[in-house]
């Protein structure tokens, strides 16, 4: 689809789209080596502080904004939004931020305002960007980014797409920068602390867990609504299959919803994904599975069914998606007891085993502001990030063969190694683009 006045070298076919995720390692490389003389390629000075962006102004992106306009890292020089309202709303909540602490400094006027995301990647001076928008957008945004040699913040879960996700991966490797995917949840205490206990071995011998998160995506149902004053629908849409604005997709600036995306998989992939990317993402870190995942996806029997499948690894460890009474929760079952953790509560079957949380020395640091934290370190200092490009595209993955498989309904054995299904080749197909055309 070509957006409004954008050039014809920029337009993406569907086959030139698969031809930019097959050769992403040349190109990464080949786009990258004429930006190291910006001095991307250094580390910046301990003394400066980055100059970030952030691309998507939605609910998500007003929550970052503010807690990075109280780091002392970053200062926020650029934001982008297709609809104009959303980046006036996010200036406006900093704007009054500042107001309440008596941040006389502050001018809304110093950070630049962009339409298309492929400017503010150019914009003067930037060293990193935050991804903050539909997960449809993240593998073309995200690829980019590091090709004009930016570090880059992209929130959960990393790719829409499997392909789209090794894209990122090759990116990062070949510009040498700093990806971290949003995963916050590994900055938590409740699931550092159960990993921390179950890699120590105190629940015995890992038997199996039990993710519950919500279902897949479903078939498109919005009605079409007339497209608000500012927001430009075919940017939004983008690279993906267009379908009818409706608020419900892209809220109005200010309303206090998660935008429903997130239920379709044109531009998300239901719970699965939107949560998954979050709780399978634990399940792989307590069991060192950071750069694989699982071999086998059974989906239950039944027509569109909304949870009941079963992951198994290559050790025989069994995932199951079900719900448990708990909310969006973990079970870790072990030979000798279980732990169950989500963000509002860690428990054991094994009595004394869960340590009180420690009690914090001043004014509590938010996770978000830990994720991001960690994320700046690394850009400074050359330490690993907690959650990099390949861990991130492993938890997606897992969430996305999630998907395939109760799409399918049938059961998909996969190679981690090489990243195909290899019981149904025509299942491969979903892997790239077909994922977000499927469902009708």
């Amino acid at each position: 689809m070509r957006l409004l006045g954008e050039p014809q070298y920029l337009i993406m076919s569907t086959a030139s789209r698969r031809q930019f995720l097959r050769t992403s390692a040349a190109t990464s490389t080949a786009l990258f080596f004429p930006y190291l003389l910006r001095g991307g390629i250094r580390r910046p000075s301990p003394n400066a502080r980055l100059q970030v962006g952030i691309i998507g102004c939605g609910r998500q992106a007003v929550g970052l904004a503010n807690h990075l306009a109280g780091m002392e890292e970053a200062q926020l020089v650029a934001i982008c939004d297709v609809y104009a309202g959303k980046m006036a709303y996010l200036l406006g909540r900093l704007t009054a931020r500042a107001a309440t602490l008596g941040q006389d400094d502050f001018n809304e006027q110093d950070i630049r305002q962009y339409a298309d995301y492929r400017e503010l990647l150019q914009h003067d001076g930037l060293d990193a960007v935050l991804i903050v928008t539909p997960d449809h957008q993240h593998g073309r945004m995200c690829v980019e980014a590091l090709n004009r040699g930016l570090h880059v913040y992209c929130e959960k879960p990393l790719a829409h797409t499997i392909e789209e996700g090794r894209a990122i991966v090759a990116a990062v490797k070949a510009s040498g920068k700093v990806l971290q995917t949003g995963s916050m949840q590994r900055s938590m205490y409740n699931f550092s602390k159960a990993v921390e206990l179950i890699q120590a071995g105190k629940i015995g011998e890992l038997r199996h867990a039990v993710v519950s998160i919500g279902p897949p995506p479903k078939v498109f149902d919005l009605a079409a609504q007339p497209v608000p004053e500012g927001l430009n629908w075919e940017a939004w849409v983008g690279n993906s299959v267009m379908r009818p604005y409706n608020q419900l997709l892209a809220p109005d600036p200010g309303q206090r919803i998660w935008a429903k995306w997130r239920d379709y998989a044109e531009y998300g992939g239901g719970m699965v994904t939107d949560w998954g990317a979050h709780m399978f993402d634990i399940v792989q870190w307590a069991l060192g599975m950071d750069d694989s995942g699982p071999e086998k996806f059974f989906p239950p029997m039944g027509e569109a069914p909304q949870e009941g499948l079963t992951m198994v690894y290559k050790n025989g460890f069994r995932v199951d998606h079900r719900r448990f009474g708990r909310g969006n929760a973990i079970r870790f079952v072990g030979s000798e007891g279980a732990i169950e953790v989500s963000r509002g509560f860690l428990d054991s079957t094994i009595p004394g085993l869960i340590p009180p949380k420690p009690m914090a020395s001043g004014e509590e640091i938010h996770t978000n502001v830990r994720h991001l934290r960690d994320w700046f370190t690394a850009i400074r200092e050359g330490t690993p990030v907690l959650c990099p490009a390949e861990t991130g595209h492993r938890s997606a993955s897992v969430c996305t063969l999630t998907n395939i498989a109760y799409r399918t309904g049938k059961p998909i054995i996969w190679d981690p190694e090489k990243e195909r299904i290899t019981n149904d080749r025509k299942a491969n197909k979903l892997l790239g683009d077909a994922y977000r055309t499927s469902l009708g």
